[in-house]
């Protein structure tokens, strides 16, 4: 018996009985763990109730700063107030004024003195004409930047300035007041007020909160970032708030003593909680002890059965000590009922086989993934196609079905990886359009996504939809600007526009042959009423505007009349029906020969202003009542005024091809300037990377994130600026004219015959660069900025050309600047045939 028993057990491979004997040791760790987890529950308990005692000390401490942070902020506020009303009563002295309108310097001297000694506590006096733009380092305290902005911006807005501290951290640091003087009450100004007091006023007035329980700092903002001045006090702690200071850039921003928070009562309280965690530790290990004993002993008496299923006897057996081995036991009396008996019979593997129909079905299933229409090999993927920021060819010749079919696959592959599993699809008006269209839908099902096909529509839609849909993913069939016979795809994947090396990556996924395989399914959708409604919820118009509407008979036309007369104008459309030839001109409003017709009709209809759009809606142009033409950099100037007005301190972008003046707009206005590459893919990754709220560029794209969602949108931007314009009490033309303007160039271009020349080129211009008198920005291109202008020559990312852009003070220094140009070009690359 017991030799047929260890048969048996020798065949089914039975494991040793003694390797139980590891339970014993793992109960004990699991108890010594509950130990350890109470007392650990303990602990935190009591930091919990020191924790919430503190949080309790440490509001009555914020309270006291709160108040402590509005009376010394009220105090200084008061302080300005009658400093800049005093400032201002002295402004309109008609000895004062006088001087100012006559530019009699030495007269002015004379009453910068007299009020000097009005203004005892002042530490310099300063009496500026308007228009005053010299520099005085030398002086003290020196005639700075800042002085300079702080004169501009009184005389702007004909008000007192706000209190600054100039000159922060040398030994000149002062505080600073400005007011205009008026040639009479209510009048224009001739001049400005401009007085330095001393800066230890300030540091005075906070010292006295020295014994403050925690911290007072008086800071400066500047580009929207706090400077700090003067602090008062310690703490560890970080700012917990502020209290703006009236009439200045200052704020008062305070931040409590997180250290004292203990008191007796909390003492005690972490005594009685330790010595209630030590007895409950005692009495944990005491069971822990008894536990364990009475595991030892349970374990002896299960040996004890193994050793009788060994020997196929049964002898006396004790019960559980505990009842959780209770089933335990019991299972090993079973086994040893029923191991006189074998089995009836044995588990036999089966092993599932596919069926000659099944591989057949399969085999079909796999055949089907590729449509027949694409079944044929990719001969060859032109690397020209895959640009800087989108995709684009020659139909026919560097771009077909066949590829926009693999480019569609490489997509869907590309969306499915970042989680994307519906990819949103549109066209414009070109005649390649429908066909691509169809290619592009058929790969990216061929990867397993889905489509949703939103028709022919303006690319700021598509964009729209990848926000307004469930999907963040989509593509935009368009050749944008470019000739009736290109075409191509601007790429969105999860919410970014594909550049640069993502655009590289699809090409590498297609040779690579990295490419999902499924079968997704289409779906079609209207999205054009949604896009409309949402901008006429946005926007609102305060006065209805005479408007002629040029879309170029590009994509635009689906849409930008019926916007524009639902914002309340009075729209006259011009080349609005969608026709892939361009029949009437080209469909770029960069160029002024593509908006001669544009203002004709508006002079012809005396219309308030006329814009114009690109082939696919993504770009603005604008002329005004007069045909005059507002190239977009000035567009830019006036949207970063409403802007800022709202969202002081925000980043605005701008590309290499812009106005030196935008740059000092956006400063005047309290915004960030950044230039930046050309490109709007570029831009929005900028934007993202910075969080600009507006960004644009000499091409016409703007981009808008304040009540909008920071693509590239020709339409929108338009219904914004005509909100704008709307909203002032001059005429539009009026208003552009009170916008800053040099002499300047529109884009010029070079055409090479062949895919990249034009970086060719570009590379040999930029090792032959040689300007000593001049700054040379390599942001993109080559921008060569002298002191009264500036030239730029980049390579374009869309065709085989360079681009040109000049500005300057002067005709005469725009001429000399091109011909710097002229000579540098033709030395590099002689017989070379240049547009200026």
């Amino acid at each position: 018996m017991l030799k047929r028993k260890k048969a048996v057990n020798e065949e089914e491979g039975a494991a040793p009985p003694t390797r139980v004997v590891a339970v014993a040791g793992s109960a004990g760790r699991y108890f010594n763990v509950a130990v350890m987890t109470t007392l650990i529950l303990m602990m935190i308990a009591a930091a919990a109730i020191v924790f919430l005692q503190s949080q309790q000390d440490q509001r009555t401490s914020l309270k006291q700063l709160q108040l402590v942070s509005k009376s010394l902020a009220t105090g200084i506020a008061d302080s300005l107030a009658i400093k800049r009303d005093l400032l201002a009563g002295l402004a309109t002295q008609r000895e004062i004024r006088s001087q100012l309108l006559n530019e009699d310097v030495s007269g002015m001297r004379v009453q910068e003195q007299r009020l000097q000694r009005l203004l005892p506590d002042a530490l310099k006096v300063r009496l500026f004409p308007k228009g005053w733009d010299q520099l005085d380092p030398a002086s003290e305290p020196p005639i700075s930047y800042a002085s300079l902005d702080m004169l501009r911006t009184v005389e702007r807005g004909s008000a007192p300035s706000v209190a600054e501290v100039h000159q922060i951290g040398t030994a000149q640091q002062h505080i600073a007041l400005a007011v205009p003087v008026l040639a009479d009450e209510g009048g224009p100004v001739v001049g400005v007020l401009h007085v330095a007091y001393p800066y230890s006023w300030l540091q005075s007035g906070v010292a006295a909160f020295s014994g403050v329980d925690g911290r007072i700092e008086l800071q400066q903002l500047v580009k929207g970032a706090p400077v700090v001045l003067v602090a008062a006090g310690d703490s560890g702690a970080s700012v917990a708030g502020s209290t703006a200071i009236s009439g200045s850039i200052w704020q008062i921003a305070f931040a409590p003593n997180g250290a004292n928070w203990t008191s007796e009562v909390q003492v005690f309280s972490l005594v009685v909680i330790g010595m209630t965690a030590l007895l409950i530790m005692g009495v944990l290990l005491l069971q822990s002890k008894r536990f364990k004993q009475a595991m030892r002993d349970d374990l002896e008496s299960m040996f004890s059965l193994v050793e009788v299923l060994k020997s196929g006897l049964i002898g006396r057996i004790n019960q559980p000590r505990l009842e959780e081995f209770g089933h335990v036991f019991g299972l090993i009396r079973q086994i040893w009922q029923q191991s006189s008996r074998k089995p009836a019979s044995e588990a036999v593997a089966v092993k599932s086989e596919t069926s000659e129909a099944e591989l057949t079905d399969l085999e079909a299933f796999e055949d089907e993934s590729t449509s027949p229409a694409y079944s044929e090999p990719l001969e060859a993927l032109p690397t020209s196609i895959f640009r800087a920021y989108d995709i684009r060819g020659v139909v026919g010749q560097t771009l077909n079905e066949r590829i926009i079919f693999e480019i569609g696959r490489a997509i869907g592959s590309e969306a499915q990886d970042q989680g994307q599993h519906t990819v949103i699809v549109a066209r414009d008006g070109r005649h390649s359009g429908a066909a691509f269209s169809r290619a592009l839908s058929d790969g990216l099902m061929a990867s397993g996504c889905d489509v949703l096909d939103i028709g022919m529509v303006p690319t700021p839609v598509l964009y729209f939809a990848t926000y307004f849909l469930g999907s963040n993913s989509g593509v935009m069939i368009t050749g944008s600007h470019n000739p009736s016979d290109y075409n191509g795809l601007k790429i969105v994947i999860n919410g970014s526009a594909l550049s640069g090396d993502g655009i590289a990556g699809l090409r590498e996924r297609i040779e690579r042959g990295n490419l999902r395989q499924g079968q997704g399914v289409l779906h079609e959708q209207d999205l054009l009423p949604d896009y409309i409604e949402r901008i006429v919820d946005d926007v609102q118009l305060s006065r209805p505007l005479k408007l002629v509407v040029d879309c170029g008979n590009g994509v635009a036309g689906v849409v930008a009349p019926a916007l524009f007369q639902a914002l309340g104008c009075d729209v006259t459309p011009l080349y609005c029906k969608v026709d892939g030839d361009f029949p009437n001109h080209h469909p770029d409003p960069g160029k002024p020969e593509n908006l001669a017709d544009l203002i004709t009709a508006v002079r012809e209809r005396k219309a308030d202003l006329g814009v114009a759009f690109d082939g696919d809606g993504d770009r603005l142009g604008v002329v005004d009542a007069t045909g005059k033409i507002i190239w977009p950099d000035r567009l830019l100037m006036l949207l970063a005024r409403d802007v800022l007005s709202r969202q002081p301190g925000a980043d605005v972008i701008y590309d290499v091809k812009s106005s030196r003046h935008l740059a000092d707009e956006i400063l005047s206005y309290g915004g960030r300037p950044i230039m930046w590459k050309t490109g709007h893919s570029l831009i929005k990754a900028k934007m993202r990377e910075t969080g600009a709220l507006l960004a644009g560029e000499m091409s016409g794209h703007l981009f808008i994130k304040e009540r909008w969602y920071g693509f590239d949108d020709g339409l929108y931007s338009c219904a914004r600026l005509l909100e704008l314009l709307s909203s002032e009490p001059m005429s539009v033309t009026e208003v552009f004219a009170g916008l800053p303007e040099s002499v300047s160039t529109p884009e010029l271009n070079i055409t090479f015959a062949h895919e990249g020349e034009n970086f060719a080129l570009m590379e040999k211009l930029a090792e032959g660069v040689d300007f000593p008198d001049a700054k040379v920005v390599d942001i993109d291109g080559l921008r060569i900025e002298f002191e009264d202008g500036w030239g730029l020559v980049r390579p374009s990312n869309t065709t085989p050309s360079l681009v040109f852009r000049f500005e300057a003070n002067s005709d005469a220094s725009l001429e000399r600047i091109q011909r710097q140009f002229h000579d540098w070009l033709l030395v590099t690359e002689p017989g070379l045939q240049l547009p200026f």
